[in-house]
């Protein structure tokens, strides 16, 4: 038996119709907030890219959740999401370092557009465990997920390397009124299709 396939890691165990009704259920209020809270939505996302309180927090919460993956044994439910890295096993201390580094650098060196970057970073941990829910399950309407979570994980590789691209589409959204309101009712209704996916058939 291969030992990096022995076990089943946390996200494997997370069940198809659970990361249905949460993913739906996100998308669908999500968007129906910024419908009806269009000024509100509006401004916080302008003000949004050099927001660096928010920053901080979301940054924070990424780097942590990934030093989960990489966590040492023996932490208890500290160690509950750790992962194999296989060939790579012999660097996880480097990486385990790297978490807190990382963050103290990039919370005193990098002054400008760190939400983008940080936003980036959270954006690819959600992706993870969603992706790992719809793999390889039936039926085929479960693509809704990964479809969704590549459009993702593409915005936040583009955000942490050219994160001045979020400051301009969000600045480019929000100055065209006719924009606003198809692509809230399309969030709408893709949360909507996926709850109703998660309710009727997974």
């Amino acid at each position: 038996m291969n030992p990096y396939t022995s076990f089943e890691h946390p996200y494997e165990m997370i069940p198809l119709h659970v990361a249905g009704y949460i993913l739906g259920s996100v998308l669908l209020l999500g968007h129906l907030f910024a419908l009806v809270r269009r000024q509100q939505t509006q401004a916080f996302l302008l003000a949004s890219s050099r927001n660096h309180l928010l920053a901080q927090i979301l940054l924070a919460v990424g780097l942590f959740w990934f030093f989960l993956l990489v966590a040492p044994q023996g932490l208890g439910i500290l160690s509950s999401l750790r992962v194999d890295l296989a060939e790579f096993e012999g660097i996880r201390w480097l990486l385990q370092l790297a978490c807190p580094v990382f963050l103290v650098l990039m919370i005193t060196q990098v002054k400008n557009l760190l939400f983008p970057r940080a936003l980036g970073l959270f954006g690819l941990m959600v992706a993870s465990p969603l992706l790992f829910a719809a793999y390889l399950k039936d039926p085929v309407t479960r693509l809704l997920i990964p479809i969704w979570c590549y459009i993702v994980i593409f915005f936040s590789l583009l955000w942490i390397g050219k994160p001045y691209l979020y400051r301009d589409m969000v600045n480019k959204i929000c100055s065209k009124p006719f924009w606003w309101t198809p692509l809230c009712l399309g969030g709408m209704a893709y949360g909507a299709a996926i709850l109703l996916c998660a309710i009727l058939w997974w």
